[in-house]
């Protein structure tokens, strides 16, 4: 995993010294290696692309004699500048000989920076070198430069199983090939200028490195912030002029003809099966048994690194079962080392609403790893704050500080590589409001046992009586009524969508900004999080099992607990009070005593920006409930780091950020 930047700027040559500090904005995305590319292709004296090196380049890449071997040092010539620049930031994780560097040459015509993995490289590899192509590298990009020259960019893209941002250039062709992932893993952003002007970048703060961009806060899609939270599948950002390329897309940019870019879909999630298919065991038997297997080889390919792996263990059933079959993986490679686990705990007396430190000693203990364990503190917050969101780009929807402890101590202990839990709720139905779904849409055979089995629980009540009033309602006046009234009742998510169409609803939505969550997080401490469950064998089979075997007997995620029942602490599998990577932010912002509750209301408090924006929405502050406090939180320090400080100097990122936890 790495950073990638791109920019082509035909009315003003971008300069060397730019290029540089585009790709040092990205250091913690790659601080192994850095790359660049710089050509004029509309001036022949200019010749063909310039390959340098960069501060960070090592010794061993300038003298390795490979076809994309740099010719200079970026730094000994700033002055230097041309209408067309790359530049790329390696985190070494495959083939960590410099025959891994970026920008990548094939053929002399294609030059690539590419930002991710494609984990089944190795089975792309046996196909291409039958088909006559030579490797010279073990590295999984080459392997994407040989499939898009073979096949082109849409058999190639659809061939390849992983998570990608890149910008391939084309000299022969004199066009640029852009692509983003199936699922939006990998984050791409986009600002285009006058002129047909193009930059990208993995992440916002590299565009502003560029004199060209002069970005303000965009009032809507800050103002639309505040009122739904953060949206990272909508193209806009909260960067007025700055865009996301759309997940699953790709597209060509001409150099000679630079229009508006054209993304085009490359991939679409399969539609449902028999979504009133009833339940049947010997069925039940065989997807349980097809999802254990797509899951293990899905686990399979991401331990496929040449460098130490570990897995972010939270304690839930998603993140227990990725150890587990990563258990299961290493001990059928013969590998005798013990896998490290990773968890953020709250054993204080004031934090343990969030606290999941039991199940994951008792996964930690059935399975026989190596736990590590970090508690993120009160005091610690303010400063690891500042970094979270100078590392997000954008503001989150809370202080995301688990996740964000959990993967620096990843990183304090030199793992560089995880395989995380996520993207298996958006797709196994794992929160409780799909029950209301379920219900609503039930067939009629099935519903008295369903309700029977969710009224024996605890906290279903309303779910129960939205449901059957949902499924009266829609078999005597349609699916329109049952809509039009929860929109009057405004409740959250519509349960006039089925099972299936919620799933989809969330898949292509609030999974994405989950997954930037799980993209910048790790990144900001230069580790690659790797996800499983966002494998597109397993998603394009799980978009096609009926809803009856994800939501079973009083069950949320019926399929993959009882597909890991063996594996699996039974008090884990079969867990009822669903966390996911739980933060104590009550307890720390509203608590008796709140330990940060003077310093919220003094952000709050000192922001122009913050209070500004509340006003404009009709919001009260100090009556404001903590999820929008929070949110007004993120938007004052975000407005602060990026605007209002001189310079915009931004906060450290990367291993040598500092955390003092108790760990």
């Amino acid at each position: 995993m790495c950073g990638i930047v791109f920019a082509y700027t035909p009315a003003a040559p971008t300069t060397a010294a730019t290029l540089a500090a585009m790709a040092g904005a990205l250091r913690h995305r790659g601080p192994d290696d850095e790359g660049h590319l710089l050509w004029h292709p509309h001036d022949a004296a200019f010749g063909p692309p310039r390959l340098l090196a960069g501060a960070d380049t090592p010794a061993t890449v300038q003298q390795a004699h490979t076809p994309w071997q740099p010719q200079g040092r970026l730094e000994e010539q700033p002055r230097l500048a041309a209408p067309l620049a790359m530049g790329h930031r390696r985190l070494a994780i495959v083939d960590l000989s410099p025959w891994g560097h970026q920008p990548m040459v094939r053929a002399g015509r294609w030059h690539v920076v590419y930002n991710g993995e494609i984990y089944n490289h190795i089975e792309l590899r046996a196909e291409l070198e039958a088909l006559g192509q030579r490797f010279l590298t073990h590295s999984d990009t080459e392997v994407l430069l040989a499939a898009i020259a073979t096949w082109g960019p849409q058999a190639a893209l659809a061939r390849c199983n992983g998570m990608w941002a890149f910008a391939l250039l084309d000299t022969e062709r004199r066009t640029v090939l852009i692509a983003r992932d199936r699922f939006g893993v990998k984050p791409l952003y986009v600002w285009r200028g006058e002129g047909g002007a193009l930059l990208l970048a993995s992440e916002i703060k590299a565009l502003l490195q560029h004199p060209a961009v002069r970005s303000a806060p965009s009032t809507a899609a800050c103002a639309a912030y505040l009122q739904r939270g953060p949206q990272a599948w909508r193209e806009e950002t909260e960067f007025a002029g700055i865009t996301r390329f759309p997940a699953g897309h790709f597209a060509e940019f001409s150099l000679d003809a630079p229009g508006a870019l054209q993304p085009r879909a490359f991939w679409h999630r399969p539609p449902a099966a028999n979504t009133d298919e009833p339940f049947s065991p010997q069925r039940a038997q065989a997807l349980c048994g097809r999802y254990a297997e797509l899951l293990e080889d899905a686990v399979r390919l991401r331990l496929r690194a040449d460098v130490r792996l570990g897995t972010a263990l939270s304690g839930g059933l998603d993140s227990s079962s990725i150890a587990a079959l990563v258990n299961t993986q290493l001990r059928a490679a013969g590998r005798d080392e013990k896998q490290e686990t990773f968890s953020s705990v709250y054993r204080g007396a004031t934090v343990r609403s969030a606290d999941e430190s039991t199940f994951v000693e008792r996964v930690v203990q059935q399975l026989g790893v190596r736990s590590n364990l970090v508690e993120p503190v009160a005091s610690e917050v303010p400063r690891a704050h500042e970094h979270m969101v100078w590392a997000l780009d954008t503001p989150p929807a809370g202080t995301l500080m688990s996740s964000w402890h959990t993967f620096a101590l990843v990183a304090r202990r030199g793992v560089v590589v995880t395989l995380d839990g996520q993207g298996a709720d958006e797709q196994l139905a794992g929160y409780s409001r799909y029950v209301r779904n379920r219900l609503v849409h039930a067939p009629l055979a099935a519903l008295p046992g369903e309700v029977r089995a969710f009224m024996k629980l605890q906290g279903f009540g309303s779910a129960i009586a939205i449901g059957l009033g949902g499924q009266l309602l829609r078999r005597v006046a349609g699916r329109g009524a049952v809509a039009a009234l929860a929109a009057r009742l405004r409740m959250g998510g519509d349960p006039a969508r089925t099972v299936d169409e919620a799933l989809a609803q969330d898949f292509h939505t609030h999974l994405q900004t989950l997954l930037l969550y799980g993209d910048k997080t790790a990144m900001a401490w230069s580790v690659e999080s790797r996800m499983p469950f966002m494998d597109v064998r397993l998603v394009e089979f799980l978009a096609t099992v009926p809803p009856a075997y994800k939501i079973h007997g009083g069950w949320t995620k019926w399929l993959a607990r009882q597909a890991l029942d063996a594996r699996l602490p039974r008090d884990v599998a079969w867990r009822r009070d669903k966390m996911g990577w739980a933060v104590p932010e009550p307890a720390w912002f509203e608590g008796a005593p709140s330990p940060l509750g003077t310093w919220l209301q003094q952000q709050l408090q000192g922001s122009a920006f913050a209070q500004q924006a509340a006003a404009s929405a009709g919001l009260s502050i100090a009556q404001a409930p903590l999820p929008q406090r929070l949110r007004l939180l993120n938007l004052a320090v975000w407005h602060r780091l990026f605007f209002e400080e001189a310079g915009r100097p931004g906060r450290l990122l990367g291993r040598g950020m500092p955390l003092q936890v108790t760990a």
